[in-house]
C-alpha cells in the first residue's frame, strides 16, 4: 500500500511539474506581451548602466536564436540524457521522506516574479556555479580586451581601413595636364620658289583638363561615405566575434562546472562504496548489491573522459579567437560566476531603441544610403567628360630658307565634348536603383533588429523563469531528497535500487540546474548583442 502511495506521488509530481512550468512563463509572456512596457522588468532610465553604457562605443554577434550548447557542459552520473524532474516518491521511501521540506509558493498570476537571490541555494552544484573561479583565471573583461588586440580576423580586418583611406587620397587627386611637343611644315629636301611651303614650325603645347562638372568632388564624396561604411561594417565584426567571446567563455565555465560537478558525485560515490565495504548499508548485504555500486561508480569514472573532453574543446574554441599559443590554452581557466548578477534590465522598447541607435550594422546600412546617393551624383557628374585647355605658349617659325627673320607666336584653344549620344544613362539609371535598394536594405534591417532584440528578451525572461522554478522547486527538493536517501542507506533501511534511482535523480536536477544557469547567463549576455551595446556585465 505505501508502494502505491509513493509511486502515486511520483506521477503527480512528474506530470504536474512541467505544468507548473509552462503556466508561469506563459502569464509572464502574456503580460509582457499586454503591457509594451516590460513589467517583468525594471525600467531605468538609458543613462550609463555598469558597466558600460548606452552611448558605449564597445559593439559586442551573433545570432539571437536560442543557441544550442556547442560543447557538451559535462556528464553527471555518466549519462547523456535529457533532464527530468526528480522523483521524491521513488519506490521504496517513507511518506516523511516523500513529503520533503515545506513547499515553496509559486508566483501569483500577474505578479513579477522576483530575480534569482545572489545567494546560492542548498546543493553542490549550486556552489559551483557561484564560485568566481581561479583567483588567476581568465576573466570576461581581460579576454574582450585582450579580442581587440590580438583576434587575427579583427587584426586582418584592420588592414582594410587605411586602404580606404588611400582611396579617399586617390580620389581627390586632380588630373596631370598634358605637355606637347611637335615641329611641322618639314620638307623632304628644302623649300624654293618651285617646291614654296613652311616655314617650318617648331610648337609646345600644354592641354589642361577642366573637370567643370565637379567629378572629382563627387568621386571623394563616394570614398568618404565608402569609409565611413567600412569603418560601421567593422565595428559589426568586432559586435559578432565580441558575441562569439562570450558564448565560448560561458561553455568553457558551464564545461569547468560539469567536470567539478562530476568528480564531487564521484567522490561522493566512492565515500559511500567505502562505508558499505565497511559494514554500513542493507541488513542483508548481497554481492550482487555491491556489485551494483560499484558498475554506478565506474560509469561516472568513464564520464570523466568526456567532460574533460568538453573541458578542451571549449579552452580550445576560446584561445582561438583570443589567438593563445596551445601552452596557454590548456591551462586556460575561467574566472567569474556563471550565474552572476545584473543591473535592471531597460524596457523592451527602450532596448529597441537604443539598438536602432547603437547596432553598427544598422549604422553601416544607414551610411550604405548616403554612399548609394554619392554614387548617383557621381554617375550624374559623369554625363560630361573634361574640357580640355590648350594652350601653346611658342610657336616658332624658322624663315632663314627664305632670308627673313623668323616669327614667335602663341596659340589658345578649348576642346569639349558633345554629350550627345552617351550620357551615361545607364550608370545614372544603375546607381538610382541602389539607391532605392539601400533605402529597403535599411527598413528590413530595421524590422529585423527589433525581432532580434524581442526575441532576446522573451529568452531572457523564460530562462529567467525556468531558473527560479528550479531553484525554487527542483533543487532544494532534490537535494533533500538525497540526503534523506544516503542516511537511510547507510544505516540500512533503503535498498541499493531505491539508492541509484535517487541517486540518478539528484545527478539529473544537478544538470538541469546547470542547464538552467547556463542558458540565463547566456540569454543575458545576448542581449548585449542584440541591443549592441554593454547592458549585462
Amino acid at each position: 500500500m505505501k508502494r502505491r502511495i509513493s509511486d502515486l506521488r511520483s506521477t503527480w509530481f512528474r506530470v504536474l511539474g512541467p505544468l507548473v512550468a509552462w503556466s508561469i512563463v506563459a502569464t509572464a509572456s502574456a503580460q509582457d506581451a499586454s503591457s509594451g512596457s516590460g513589467k517583468l522588468i525594471e525600467r531605468p532610465n538609458l543613462g550609463p548602466i555598469a558597466p558600460g553604457s548606452l552611448d558605449s562605443n564597445l559593439p559586442p554577434s551573433g545570432s539571437l536564436q536560442p543557441n544550442p550548447f556547442s560543447i557538451d557542459p559535462g556528464i553527471i552520473g555518466g549519462r547523456r540524457r535529457t533532464g527530468r524532474i526528480p522523483r521524491p516518491g521513488a519506490r521504496g521511501f517513507s511518506e516523511s521522506n516523500v513529503s520533503g521540506p515545506p513547499a515553496l509558493p509559486d508566483p501569483l498570476p500577474g505578479v513579477a516574479p522576483p530575480e534569482p537571490s545572489d545567494g546560492p541555494p542548498v546543493g553542490d552544484i549550486s556552489d559551483l556555479v557561484n564560485q568566481d573561479g581561479p583567483a588567476d583565471g581568465l576573466t570576461l573583461d581581460a579576454a574582450l580586451d585582450r579580442l581587440k588586440t590580438a583576434n587575427l580576423d579583427v587584426l586582418a580586418l584592420k588592414y582594410e581601413l587605411p586602404q580606404a583611406q588611400a582611396d579617399i587620397l586617390t580620389a581627390g587627386l586632380r588630373a596631370n595636364p598634358l605637355l606637347y611637343f611637335d615641329t611641322q611644315f618639314i620638307p623632304y629636301g628644302t623649300f624654293n620658289t618651285r617646291l614654296p611651303g613652311g616655314p617650318t614650325q617648331y610648337d609646345v603645347n600644354i592641354t589642361y583638363p577642366l573637370d567643370v562638372s565637379h567629378k572629382r568632388q563627387a568621386r571623394v564624396a563616394v570614398a568618404c561615405a565608402a569609409k565611413r561604411v567600412l569603418e560601421a561594417q567593422f565595428a559589426d565584426v568586432a559586435r559578432r566575434q565580441i558575441a562569439n567571446v562570450y558564448r565560448s567563455f560561458v561553455d568553457l565555465q558551464s564545461a569547468r562546472i560539469g567536470l567539478r560537478a562530476l568528480e564531487t558525485l564521484i567522490q561522493q560515490q566512492e565515500d559511500v562504496l567505502k562505508q558499505v565495504r565497511r559494514g554500513a548499508g542493507p541488513k542483508k548485504k548481497s554481492a550482487l548489491e555491491a556489485e551494483k555500486l560499484e558498475i554506478e561508480l565506474a560509469k561516472s569514472r568513464a564520464g570523466l573522459n568526456d567532460a574533460r573532453d568538453s573541458l578542451a574543446d571549449a579552452q580550445e574554441a576560446l584561445g582561438l579567437l583570443l589567438a593563445l599559443p596551445p601552452d596557454e590554452t590548456e591551462r586556460l581557466e575561467p574566472r567569474g560566476r556563471l550565474r552572476a548578477p545584473h543591473p535592471p534590465l531597460p524596457s523592451r522598447d527602450d532596448m529597441i531603441r537604443a539598438a536602432q541607435a547603437n547596432r553598427p550594422d544598422l549604422a553601416a546600412a544607414r551610411l550604405g544610403i548616403r554612399r548609394a546617393d554619392s554614387e548617383v551624383r557621381l554617375a550624374r557628374a559623369n554625363r560630361l567628360d573634361d574640357v580640355y585647355l590648350f594652350y601653346d605658349p611658342f610657336t616658332y617659325q624658322d624663315n632663314h630658307p627664305f632670308q627673313a627673320a623668323s616669327a614667335r607666336s602663341w596659340a589658345l584653344g578649348v576642346t569639349f565634348p558633345v554629350p550627345l549620344f552617351n550620357r551615361n544613362q545607364g550608370n545614372i539609371s544603375k546607381a538610382q536603383s541602389n539607391l532605392g535598394q539601400s533605402h529597403a536594405e535599411v527598413t528590413a534591417l530595421e524590422r529585423r533588429l527589433a525581432s532580434e532584440v524581442r526575441q532576446a528578451y522573451r529568452e531572457f525572461v523564460a530562462a529567467r523563469e525556468s531558473l527560479i522554478l528550479v531553484e525554487r522547486s527542483v533543487l532544494p527538493r532534490a537535494r533533500f531528497a538525497l540526503d534523506q536517501a544516503v542516511s537511510r542507506f547507510l544505516a540500512g533501511d533503503l535498498e541499493v535500487g531505491d539508492y541509484l534511482d535517487e541517486l540518478e535523480d539528484d545527478a539529473d536536477s544537478a544538470r538541469l540546474y546547470r542547464d538552467a544557469v547556463f542558458r540565463y547567463r547566456r540569454s543575458m549576455l545576448d542581449i548585449n548583442t542584440a541591443v549592441g551595446v554593454r547592458l549585462m556585465p
